[in-house]
């Protein structure tokens, strides 16, 4: 037991070091202001719109820093996405690693019309609210929170803030808060993506309608049952 087990430390660990450091299994890599982008496809001068757009997303929050470099890894191969996403799925949009890299890896990209692939045979839901540059900016929404609140800030925050905040950053001010609550009330933003709509929703109101500030949200975050029942009672 105990040969299995340091077999199995071991291997995590090799696991933890290979994904930590990914930049020489990506042979493509441009720098552009405070972004490093690597992908196993060429990268097209186009990419400059796309990022110029997740700045523009990325600076509705006041917790934004210029200053702060963003780590991009586009895994045009999906098994890249299986891997170095640290989800072992290939059909996700993205993902940002905050406890040790701060990574954000991000699925098949169309660089040049602003869009991520998705697998043959899925489409993306709400694709009209979410190019390519709302999943750079989402996933940099994630690394924000880590840099602003901590590392462990996904973990110890319910997932409604940490999600609702990546799509209200990724959203851009994109957002008609009156039609979504009318979604809302029709329970249509009770599956899977839409639930980060609904998470959107409830960040929105306890930001315009009841005042709350980030630092609040994140220091003493209310339980979503009690912002739902908030958003019932309007």
């Amino acid at each position: 037991m105990g040969r299995l087990a340091l077999g199995l430390f071991a291997l995590v660990a090799a696991y933890v070091a290979i994904v930590s450091f990914p930049q020489p299994m990506f042979a493509h890599h441009v720098r552009y202001q405070n972004y490093e982008v690597w992908s196993d496809e060429p990268i097209p001068d186009s990419i400059a719109a796309v990022l110029d757009d997740a700045t523009r997303r990325l600076k509705t929050s006041e917790l934004y820093k210029p200053d702060w470099t963003i780590k991009l890894f586009i895994c045009n191969a999906p098994w890249r996405l299986w891997f170095y996403g640290m989800r072992f799925d290939t059909t996700m949009g993205g993902g940002a690693e905050m406890l040790l890299t701060r990574n954000i890896v991000i699925r098949s990209a169309d660089i040049a019309n602003n869009t991520v692939r998705m697998p043959q045979g899925r489409r993306l839901v709400d694709a009209d609210l979410r190019p390519l540059s709302y999943f750079i900016a989402h996933e940099a929404a994630h690394i924000l929170q880590s840099r602003a609140f901590g590392r462990t800030t996904y973990i110890t925050k319910p997932v409604w803030l940490s999600e609702g905040f990546a799509d209200y950053i990724g959203k851009g001010g994109q957002f008609d808060a009156a039609a979504e609550h009318k979604l809302y009330q029709m329970g249509a933003l009770n599956w899977y993506p839409r639930t980060y709509r609904r998470y959107h929703l409830m960040l929105d109101f306890l930001i315009r309608e009841k005042g709350m500030t980030w630092q609040e949200l994140f220091t003493d975050p209310p339980s979503e049952e009690t912002v739902r029942r908030m958003l019932d009672a309007r």
